[in-house]
């Protein structure tokens, strides 16, 4: 295999998220689809899908902002407040470097909703900025409001587990952590998406189950408590879920290996790594690079290594024919040799 050649396997991987039914992971907030040519968009849906529409023409994180807060100036209590919340807290900290608006903006918001749903979401984007502005203490009180005033589910310790991890609040991080661990399971998920298969579901609790303790084991590493993190990642390592070329769909291999290379034990870090830093994260390659640098003493030989496992991990394109958009039928096995960029969309 030559080194151009290999190419198509990274977009082989998305086929191993394609299904002809429902998506691995539904969000929490679905709902049934609205029939578009029998129902009438209500005023606030018809002028947020304007606003979209002007939103999306324009490349000014000013103009993108503006056109937030105007919406949410007049609708601040609407099924698209957390939409329009997290797009002006994105350009607000991340394009235009001014986080004290995005709190005015927030907080604004915050004092005039009343809907469960978009408080929470507003409450999500406020825990955003204290995350980002390592505001650890109103982290936690927020959290702890939050948790009080609102039914969680799965996805809602998911992301604060994850803010928390971003902002080294460790503590918060396995309370998060701890919490979630009772949403992993089947009979939970079932609870939840009672419409999904009893394996699936068997499937997503398992799944539940990696990402709490990848994100459990990585705070109890950067608390000092490496026997406990060792022991987080292995309880999770069974249940976690992999991409089509073996890439941990969690990170739980991620702090593994992180956690095994601040231990000292950078061998062990890359094989934990090795997928990853193939086909996975900067975050993993630069942690496998680091690992192959400590026992050898330099990057010499880095990328003839990572070429040579790619060849070891390197699987055959499995031969498919389906219908394209014109009606005909596309035979993967009329490409052999060429290098495809296969997309697909789930239905649903």
């Amino acid at each position: 295999m030559t080194k151009p050649s290999w190419a198509w396997l990274l977009c082989a991987a998305l086929l191993a998220t394609w299904s002809c039914g429902k998506s691995e992971q539904p969000s929490d907030d679905a709902s049934p689809v609205a029939d578009a040519a029998t129902e009438e968009l209500s005023e606030v849906d018809q002028v947020a899908e304007e606003t979209w529409a002007i939103w999306e023409e324009t490349e000014d994180p000013e103009v993108k902002v503006g056109l937030a807060r105007d919406f949410l100036a007049r609708y601040p209590d609407s099924d698209h407040t957390g939409d329009f919340l997290e797009s002006a807290v994105y350009h607000l900290t991340e394009s235009l470097d001014r986080p004290e608006d995005a709190y005015e903006i927030v907080e604004t918001t915050l004092s005039k909703v009343e809907d469960p749903n978009a408080r929470l979401e507003t409450q999500m984007q406020l825990a955003v900025l204290h995350s980002k502005a390592g505001r650890l203490e109103e982290l936690s009180a927020l959290a702890d409001s939050m948790a009080e005033e609102h039914s969680f589910q799965f996805t809602d310790h998911l992301e604060l587990m994850e803010l928390a991890t971003e902002a080294g609040a460790w503590d918060l991080a396995i309370e998060q952590a701890n919490d979630a661990m009772a949403f992993a399971t089947p009979e939970a998920f079932k609870a939840q998406w009672p419409e999904y298969s009893d394996e699936y579901a068997a499937r997503a609790g398992q799944r539940r189950n990696a990402y709490c303790k990848a994100y459990q084991g990585w705070a109890e590493a950067n608390l000092g408590q490496y026997e406990a993190a060792l022991a987080s990642f292995s309880s999770g390592a069974d249940d976690t879920s992999y991409s089509l070329l073996g890439v941990d769909e969690t990170p739980l291999h991620i702090y593994w290996g992180k956690t095994l290379l601040a231990q000292g034990e950078p061998e062990a870090a890359m094989d934990k790594l090795k997928a990853e830093a193939l086909f996975g994260s900067k975050d993993a390659k630069e942690t496998f690079a680091e690992s192959w640098v400590s026992t050898r003493g330099s990057a010499d030989g880095l990328e003839e290594h990572l070429w040579a496992l790619r060849q070891e991990h390197a699987k055959p394109l499995p031969q498919f024919a389906l219908p394209n958009y014109d009606g005909e039928t596309f035979e993967s096995t009329e490409h052999i040799g060429d290098v495809l960029l296969i997309a697909a969309w789930n239905p649903t």
